[in-house]
């Protein structure tokens, strides 16, 4: 059964944690392995996405992502339709190896 683009959604996990006290870096560090750890992979700097096959999975992602957030900075989520994503243009640079890999034929739902 094919799950339509428009249903499938990638959720942008953007942040801006501080790094200036040592227990800073080590929120951070805890912060990106988990995030890692629930399947999301990096896109650029700071900014994860991760490929969600419906609302109820990303319902639970979130409660999961709510879980490890650090005591400081900032975390915004972004959910998007595949279509949307895929609509995306590069004005600079490509896409990482991670996402060639995925594309419609062959999505990797975590």
């Amino acid at each position: 059964m094919s799950e339509s683009l428009y249903k499938q959604v990638r959720v942008l996990i953007l942040y801006d944690l501080p790094m200036v006290e040592i227990e800073d870096r080590k929120e951070y560090t805890k912060f990106r392995r988990d995030i890692l750890k629930l399947g999301c992979y990096l896109v650029q700097f700071s900014v994860y996405a991760k490929v969600i096959k419906n609302e109820i999975y990303y319902k639970s992602f979130i409660s999961k992502l709510k879980k490890i957030l650090p005591t400081k900075g900032e975390i915004r989520v972004i959910k998007i339709t595949e279509k949307q994503y895929e609509d995306m243009i590069f004005l600079n640079g490509s896409k990482n190896n991670y996402e060639k890999r995925i594309s419609n034929d062959n999505l990797v739902v975590f």
